[in-house]
């Protein structure tokens, strides 16, 4: 462990040329991936991963350098390197950076059994109990591969302002990936059992076994489906499962690299209406049991609620540091990155529409051609976005008809948001999380929300 004089050190090197901002950020990553195929293990990998980031700001400028090592020659080596990268240098005495006390950050996402205590044997155990699950459907499944993930990453955080903190976080995961036939058709599908948790998270009786039969049940369900045309309708969204809307209709766009690179719709309008009135937006990183959740950023600030937009209405958007300080405003939580050789930038954690007042039934009852989604897949973002209809299901008089597949989602984010005409009441959120690919590399997130319905939408189809 780096000693608290030795960062202060450390930073008050990197402040030599004129920065007014430093922070360095180490990181101790430990992840194991099992491979299981063919009804044997084909692939085991753990890897270690240690290093060190360090952040400097000057006004609106920035550096980034990083270190696979933290010794003290190391450390100075790269506060003299990323010193030098400033573009501007002002020269002058060295800042002086106040004494460090070490608080470390309590993550709210409790981990009972850490997977480094677990025995290899039993981790093949779950793939064994997946893949067998899988092939006990009477589905003919010709292709199946079950791959088991855990991730432990410490990390601590210090910079010229005296904060010295850190926390312990663990995700698990298993990834079954299944190809079903069936009447000279197939299809692939590939499903995620996600969890903030230690290897606990698989101790559930059945749970694993359920998971892939489901998985594979579902997959032949969609290569059954019929097709649509491509059209303009209202379209439903189910509960928890298909938040990943406001993960990429608007939650790229509200963050402040958006707004900092005027990329984004949202630009200049804090305190106007941008959306329809059913439409509140909070992005949250401090839930228990979320994927997205820790008790820090990845720059040691709190973790917080940051309500986006309210009753349509838009408040604030979600920032890190350095991209803060580009659009006038400080940060509130949201920096964020992959590991130690990305700089931070500001990035959703747990993305939610929150709670209406309106009626799921009526939401289709009310509907003579549409379409309910109940599963959304991946997406890309922007003012532009699209999202691919994973478990589709044609909407005809009121009734849920039959199912559809083949479907996208397409449309402006400020529009859809403006067609959102009803919002239920129940909050669902979505079980485990999935990930975030943008310039600070893959993060966990966590995208929910209750029942939706938007008045119309463009789907695109057969």
């Amino acid at each position: 462990m780096v000693s608290e004089r030795l960062m202060q050190l450390v930073l008050e090197r990197a402040l030599e040329t004129g920065g007014d901002f430093a922070e360095l950020f180490f990181e101790d990553r430990r992840e194991t991936n099992i491979q299981y195929g063919e009804g044997a293990v084909q692939k085991v990998t753990d890897i270690g991963i240690y290093g060190v980031g360090l952040h400097l700001l000057a006004g609106l400028q920035d550096v980034y350098a990083c270190s696979n090592s933290a010794s003290e020659a190391s450390l100075f080596a790269l506060a003299a390197r990323a010193a030098s990268l400033l573009a501007e240098k002002r020269g002058g005495c060295p800042a002086a950076v106040p004494p460090l006390r070490h608080a470390p950050a309590d993550n709210p996402n409790i981990v009972l059994v850490h997977p480094s205590s677990v025995p290899r044997a039993s981790k093949i155990r779950l793939l064994e109990e997946a893949y067998g699950a899988a092939r006990s459907t009477g589905i003919r499944v010709p292709r199946l591969a079950a791959d088991y993930f855990d991730i432990d990453q410490e990390i601590a955080v210090a910079n010229t302002e005296g904060l010295c903190t850190g926390e312990r976080r663990v995700t698990s995961r298993i990834r079954l990936q299944v190809t079903v036939e069936a009447g000279g058709q197939a299809h692939f599908n590939w499903e995620d059992y996600t969890r903030p948790q230690g290897f606990e998270a698989f101790r559930e009786d059945g749970a694993i076994g359920s998971f892939a039969a489901d998985a594979v049940r579902r997959t032949r369900d969609m290569m059954l489906a019929g097709t649509a045309a491509s059209c303009v309708v209202p379209v439903v969204l189910e509960a928890g499962s298909c938040g990943t809307l406001w993960h990429e209709c608007c939650g790229h766009t509200l963050e402040a690299r958006s707004i900092a690179a005027r990329n984004s719709a949202f630009v200049g309008k804090i305190g106007q209406k941008v959306a329809s009135d059913k439409v509140t937006l909070i992005d949250d990183g401090t839930i228990a049991g979320l994927y997205g959740t820790s008790a820090i950023d990845d720059e040691g600030h709190p973790r917080q609620r940051n309500v986006l937009i309210e009753n349509g209405v838009l408040k604030q958007y979600m920032r890190d540091r350095f991209q803060g300080r580009l659009i006038g405003m400080e940060s509130n939580g949201c920096g964020r990155r992959q590991n130690y050789t990305y700089s931070p930038t500001s990035r959703m954690s747990n993305t939610f529409l929150a709670a209406g007042t309106d009626d799921d039934g009526e939401m289709i009852r009310s509907i003579p051609d549409g379409l309910y989604v109940r599963r959304i897949g991946g997406g890309s973002g922007g003012m532009q976005f699209s999202l691919e209809v994973k478990e589709g299901f044609w909407i005809r008089n009121g009734l849920i008809d039959r199912q559809v597949k083949g479907l996208m989602l397409t449309g402006n984010g400020i529009d859809v948001m403006g067609k959102i005409d009803r919002v239920g009441k129940n909050l669902v959120h979505e079980k485990g999380g999935g990930f975030c690919g943008s310039v600070s590399g893959l993060i966990p997130t966590t995208t929910s929300q209750p029942r939706v319905r938007i008045s119309e939408m463009a789907v695109g189809g057969a």
